[in-house]
């Protein structure tokens, strides 16, 4: 976003893009507590009554989080699970094991009228399609495949993509922009034989198929993507937010 579009947003808007960048830019860590909301608006040079409302929308939006008596803290960026894991039934009160992720490569595709429509891109437009695969203690449960933008991400680096924790943290790290889920839909399909020889699973196996859109804290769709997850030894919950 341009200066020039930047001052067409209400200065509280401003504010908490000013907030959101330098968070990106590693000025406060996750876990840190920010200046007061009148040290931060002696620095943005507004009121309180500014700070406070940017600061409560990105509460709102899981960015921050207050504690009662102590002030408001940056969040932990969600990973590319997004508060959800890979459980075994009969489990769920305990804690998930962590997935490892493996990744499979990146390519160049042209954008489907479908996700050109929901990413707001011309049809047949550029786009990066990241593969990886998700492993519980050693076994493969779930594919993900990530559709970005090409020309917002043109410098994004696949030696980024093989050392980091997943895709989010590339955004964050890279191109400053933190992502929430905008949408997410379930259905059950049976397996392709490419995605079971992949997951180690039979052409034609059940797997619960998950489709998400995120979009960037200004409300802008900016990733499309496909997960395939085995369910006959697991299954998927979200973690509850505090």
């Amino acid at each position: 976003m341009n200066a020039k579009s930047l001052l067409r947003l209400p200065l509280y808007e401003q504010i908490k893009l000013q907030i959101l960048q330098r968070i990106a830019n590693s000025e406060w860590a996750s876990n840190e507590l920010l200046p007061s909301e009148w040290e931060l608006a002696e620095q943005f040079a507004v009121s309180q009554g500014t700070v406070r409302k940017a600061l409560t929308d990105l509460v709102n939006d899981g960015v921050l989080f207050r504690q009662q008596g102590r002030g408001t803290f940056v969040a932990e960026a969600l990973d590319d699970w997004a508060g959800m894991s890979m459980v075994s039934p009969g489990l769920l009160n305990e804690k998930p094991d962590r997935l490892a992720r493996e990744f499979l490569g990146i390519s160049r595709a042209h954008a489907s009228e479908e996700l050109a429509a929901v990413l707001g891109l011309r049809r047949g437009a550029s786009v990066h399609r990241i593969r990886m695969l998700w492993r519980q203690q050693g076994q493969a449960v779930a594919i993900d495949e990530v559709t970005l933008p090409l020309e917002r991400f043109d410098t994004l680096d696949a030696r980024w993509l093989r050392q980091s924790a997943g895709v989010w943290a590339v955004l964050q790290q890279h191109f400053g922009v933190r992502l929430r889920v905008a949408a997410e839909q379930w259905r059950a399909v049976a397996l392709s034989r490419e995605e079971a020889q992949l997951l180690q699973a039979r052409e034609g196996d059940a797997a619960l198929f998950y489709l998400r859109v995120a979009k960037d804290m200004q409300g802008q769709a900016v990733e499309w993507r496909e997960r395939w997850c085995l369910t006959g030894s697991l299954g998927l919950t979200r973690q509850q937010q505090d």
